[in-house]
């Protein structure tokens, strides 16, 4: 059991005063002030949220993906897979997650789609592990640009039957392209000799539906909501965050910390790869961003788009706002998310129905925890 020290609660002390002087001096050079909230207006909004369920076999990653997108209706994408090569999988399971997330948001027909997270982090976000080594290595392979092409094209047209399932309420399979027969035929006809490297050229395809996804995505009037951000609009160069100095503006200005809005425009610093022209939204985008507080004394969001924030969304949006938050996004987590119970009983199903030659291949290392 930890006791506070006198020496912990003067070094607490002093660093929260370090921050408090630092917030104070930057607040007092930025010219931005907050606006009043608008009066809510009427419209049809839909939130999208997705949620993952892990298991670590000793043979084999096994994992569920779960998208909701609620709205004027509820629409939801579950899928169930497992996961090989055994390579980046926390990083891949994560895009495969935010591909359904992106296609169930494109897919809504509310007048605006809101997105939980960033909409710079899902556009300059390309994998860690897919380095230029990995590129030189799979371009001496294939023909990388007509599989991409070819990919692509294939990507728009099974857009088409994913549509399909999620509005008849029967999505529950696994839509990556990269998980199909398809993608075995491809890998192997554009090799450009005897060998290839299915591997990695799988975990580049599965970024470029990550890709695909977003791209259609941006297609829509999509307002991205981020409850967490450390973000340097208006402190450059410090290690003071906005939204310190954003509640300390309030309270300056309001005496309070007033429901308001300041509009920003974010700097996108893109690293997107070459092949990004295949995705003209992701590729020419301009994004622009509003910090919003919904409720005097609730939480600052970050709100960000491809189109301004102006005050007719923002008036759009106080619509469906109860307690300092978006209602949509509420629900689209509830509906979305994957309780433990839920992933054990699901793969204690599929567990029993295999043969049991494969036991070996599906062993738990929890159990000896979980009993």
């Amino acid at each position: 059991m930890w006791r506070l020290s006198d020496e912990l609660l003067r070094d607490f002390e002093r660093t929260l005063e370090e921050s408090y002087s630092k917030v104070v001096s930057i607040a007092r050079s930025i010219k931005q002030r907050w606006k009043a909230l608008p009066e809510p207006k009427t419209s049809t909004i839909c939130g999208v949220d997705g949620s993952r369920g892990v298991e670590r076999l000793s043979g084999l990653v096994f994992y569920i993906i779960s998208a909701a997108s609620v709205g004027e209706d509820i629409r939801e994408m579950h899928e169930v897979t497992t996961l090989k090569p055994h390579i980046h999988i926390d990083e891949r399971i994560r895009l495969h997650m935010h591909t359904s997330e992106y296609r169930l948001g494109s897919i809504a027909e509310e007048d605006i789609v809101l997105m939980d997270g960033t909409l710079r982090g899902a556009i300059i976000r390309p994998p860690a592990y897919l380095t230029k080594d990995v590129y030189t290595a799979l371009s001496k392979l294939y023909d990388l640009e007509g599989v991409i092409e070819d990919f692509v094209e294939v990507l728009d047209e099974w857009y088409g039957e994913i549509t399909e399932d999620v509005r008849k309420g029967v999505a529950r399979k696994n839509y990556l392209l990269t998980r199909s027969e398809y993608f075995d035929g491809i890998e192997m006809g554009c090799r450009k000799g005897e060998h290839g490297d299915k591997d990695n050229l799988m975990i580049l395809m599965e970024y470029i539906e990550y890709l695909h996804a977003l791209n259609r995505l941006l297609d829509r009037n999509v307002v991205f909501v981020a409850k967490s951000f450390y973000t340097s609009e208006f402190t450059a160069n410090s290690s003071i965050t906005d939204s310190a100095v954003l509640d300390y503006l309030a309270r300056e200005q309001f005496g309070e910390e007033k429901a308001g809005f300041i509009q920003f425009k974010p700097v996108l610093q893109k690293s997107l790869p070459w092949y990004s022209r295949y995705f003209r939204n992701l590729d020419k985008a301009e994004i622009y961003g509003a910090f919003v507080r919904f409720a005097d004394g609730g939480n600052i969001y970050m709100l960000e788009s491809t189109k301004p924030i102006e005050e007719g969304i923002i008036a759009k949006l106080c619509n469906y706002e109860a307690e300092g938050y978006l209602i949509p996004l509420i629900h689209a987590h509830r509906h979305a998310e994957i309780k433990r119970k839920e992933l054990k009983t699901i793969i204690s199903a599929m567990l029993s129905a295999t043969d049991p030659k494969y036991s070996f291949l599906l062993k738990r290392g929890r159990d000896v925890l979980e009993g």
